[in-house]
């Protein structure tokens, strides 16, 4: 006999949760990079950006760029700026979706998949560290 989902569960919960997360960090990507390019177009009647520095992962890694980027867009917004930007929502789309995955099997005590999604959020943040 096949058991069917009921729903509601735990899994189908925890499937809408990511997938609103996903699904969210596309569109606010997607509405970014838009928003970036049109910002851009106008400024410098182009789209060539060649080898601007602005463009360019630097600092000591991910989490300083990203909250310099953020700073400097708070700031003002520019076309480049929020390219970057959307392009930085669109890295961290995952590594979020990895962070409520813990938290979701740390809080119904699933210790062995809290383990995995632990280590694989281990693994993310130590990637982004590094870059």
């Amino acid at each position: 006999m096949v058991k069917r989902r009921v729903l509601g569960s735990g899994e189908t919960k925890l499937e809408t949760w990511v997938s609103y997360i996903l699904i969210t960090g596309v569109v606010v990507s997607i509405a970014l990079e838009a928003a970036g390019l049109i910002l851009f177009y106008r400024a410098h009647h182009s789209l060539a950006i060649s080898h601007y520095g602005g463009a360019f992962i630097r600092g000591r890694d991910f989490f300083s760029f990203f909250s310099r980027v953020l700073l400097e867009t708070t700031k003002g917004a520019t076309g480049l700026r929020l390219m970057v930007l959307g392009i930085c929502v669109l890295i961290l789309t995952p590594y979020i979706r990895a962070i409520m995955s813990v938290i979701y099997f740390a809080s119904r005590k699933n210790i062995t998949y809290a383990l995995i999604t632990l280590f694989v959020l281990t693994v993310l943040t130590m990637s982004l560290m590094i870059h």
